[in-house]
This record gives structure tokens, C-alpha cells and sequence, in this order.
């Protein structure tokens, strides 16, 4: 069920925003992104977007704005901008929601629908989650690093004929999109991911290769990946999540088998002195685990580190 006509926005076009955009773009869906960053904007709709990396350096023709209003309703908005930005961002962009516009959060970590529902309303917002990865390296230019796939669907569960038309259509023009009938779980084995890469990765500096595999003490480097994943499963047992040790596995493993030499977007925001999404990862671990009364000391932990980074900002 591919929708030719199907018009999307890019709210937030970072590095996985321009990687979502610029690929769906590159095989003609009419896309728009979204971003505050002047010089990145105007970079792309002079040049186009450049990207590197996986599929070949080239640039890509695609629309970009730092202008909200001036854009149409829009069928389908693929939410990238930082979870610290999500509220700000959602209400500058009314003017481009319709009748039937629906929203997809990509981001990292989890409790951003429920942002986004109460902003827009519970109707329109679906449920994402992806395992690709990409970096900016400048204005107008980022790095693809693999082509994995990605999943969307209803965010209280099921497979509905909106999401296996923009699954089918997102596939169809470049970019790999599962319909997914438990999106929540989904988004539960890429935060087990998360929890283990993005803090150990800011932390140290280190990209996942470095970090798990070219690692001399890479046993014990992925042994604690490991305990950070299955510390995290306790919490989505108790958050009426049934997912297997495999299942909280399978992201973390496929992303680090893949030898990415991409870090973290948590290791850039640090690199670049930004407030990151550990409250959307580790952090929310915690807190529903103190919900539940589950000890979580490894994420804890990584949460006070992260934390004491960001307090290193001048």
C-alpha cells in the first residue's frame, strides 16, 4: 500500500533526522525538514544534502526550513529533535498539522509519546523505533553509517492500515520500515541498547567497535553491557513487558556485530557540551524502577556520570 503522494516533515534535521529525510527524499517522497540551525539549512537548500557513508558520498536534493509557518499541512512528521527540545518544537508547528497528520517518534529513549499525545492528541501519535545511526560532520552534511532497519506502529499495539501505508512507503522510497504489531516492546529492546552504548560510550569517548570489539578487555566491556541490558529487563517485566534475555539482546547485539565506528549521539551531545537524553534512557530506568521497587545501581550509575559530564559544561 505505497502512497507516492504521501508529504512528510522532518521535525528536528540533525544527524538521523537528515538521514530519515534526505533518503526518503533521494527517492522522490516530498519531503520537508525542520530545524533551528540557520547554517544547516541554508547549506542544504543551496547545495542539497550532503551524505557520506553507507550507499555512497553524494548529495541529495531535499527541502529545509527554520520556518514552520511557511510550510503546508503535511501528511506523516517524523519526530528527531531532542527530547529536551520536544515541547517547544510540537507547539511551533500547529499550522502544519491536518485532519489526519500523524506523528512517528524516532528518538532515543522512552516516554516521548506521551509528550507528544498530550501536545497533538492520543489519535494522532504512533509509536517508532530505529536501529540506523548517523553523525553530523558539518552544515548540511552527515554520515550514514549501515542501512538497518526501523519500526513503527499503533502505540497501544496493532498493525492499522495508516501505519502499513507509510511501513510500505518509507520502504519503497529508501528507508527499511517494519510494521510492527507490539511497537512498545520494540521500543523497549532498543532502550536496552541504549542504556548500555550511549553512557559508556559518552563516558569513555569511544565508538561501539572501539568500546565492544577492537577493545583488548572486550569481555569485560560487553559483560557489562550485558548486566546494564538484563538490570533494564527487570524493569520492562515489571512494566508488563515480556521480552526474553534474547529479545533484550537482539538490538544490542546486532548494533554492535554491524562494527559501527559511529559513537553515541549521547557521546556528541557531551562531546559538544549539550544536555542530553539520559533522563529518556538511563534515568527513566531508574525512576520506574524505584516505581516498582526494583534496584537499578548499573543504571543509577550511569545516570550520576552523565549527569556529572553535564555539570563539567562552562
Amino acid at each position: 500500500m505505497i502512497n507516492k503522494d504521501l508529504k512528510v516533515a522532518v521535525l528536528g534535521a540533525g544527524a538521523m533526522g537528515c538521514l530519515f529525510g534526505g533518503l526518503l527524499a533521494e527517492k522522490g517522497l516530498n519531503v520537508i525538514l525542520i530545524d533551528v540551525w540557520k547554517e544547516h539549512v541554508e547549506a542544504i537548500n543551496k547545495n542539497g544534502l550532503k551524505m557520506d557513508g553507507h550507499g555512497g558520498d553524494r548529495f541529495i536534493k531535499v527541502k529545509a526550513t527554520t520556518d514552520p509557518s511557511s510550510v503546508d499541512p503535511v501528511d506523516a512528521i517524523i519526530v528527531m529533535c531532542k527530547a529536551t527540545a520536544l515541547e517547544p518544537a510540537l507547539k511551533s508547528i500547529k499550522n502544519i498539522i491536518g485532519e489526519k497528520t500523524v506523528f512517528m517518534s524516532f528518538q532515543n529513549g522512552i516516554g516521548h509519546e506521551a509528550i507528544i499525545q498530550k501536545i497533538v492528541g492520543k489519535e494522532k501519535v504512533l509509536g517508532g523505533t530505529t536501529t540506523q545511526a548517523s553523525n553530523i560532520l558539518g552544515p548540511g552534511h552527515i554520515k550514514n553509517h549501515a542501512a538497518l532497519p526501523s519500526w513503527i506502529g499503533e502505540y497501544d499495539g496493532g498493525v492499522s492500515d495508516r501505519v502499513k501505508e507509510i511501513a510500505d512507503t518509507f520502504t519503497a522510497h529508501g528507508l527499511e520500515m517494519i510494521a510492527a504489531e507490539d511497537v512498545k516492546k520494540r521500543k523497549w529492546m532498543k532502550l536496552f541498547a541504549l542504556t548500555a552504548i550511549g553512557p559508556l560510550s559518552a563516558i569513555f569517548d569511544l565508538n561501539h567497535t572501539e568500546l565492544y570489539i577492537d577493545n583488548n578487555n572486550q569481555s569485560i566491556s560487553r559483560s557489562l553491557g550485558k548486566e546494564i541490558i538484563l538490570e533494564t529487563r527487570k524493569v520492562a517485566l515489571a512494566e508488563g513487558i515480556e521480552v526474553s534475555e534474547d529479545e533484550c539482546l537482539f538490538m544490542f547485539n546486532k548494533i554492535v556485530d554491524s562494527k559501527q565506528t559511529n559513537k553515541s549521539s549521547m557521546a556528541f551531545d557531551v562531546l559538544y557540551r549539550r544536555k542530553t537524553e539520559i533522563d529518556f534512557i538511563s534515568g527513566e530506568v531508574s525512576r520506574l524502577g524505584k516505581n516498582h521497587k526494583i534496584p537499578t545501581p548499573l543504571n543509577d550509575l550511569m545516570y550520576k556520570m552523565i549527569k556529572v559530564k553535564e555539570g563539567m559544561y562552562s
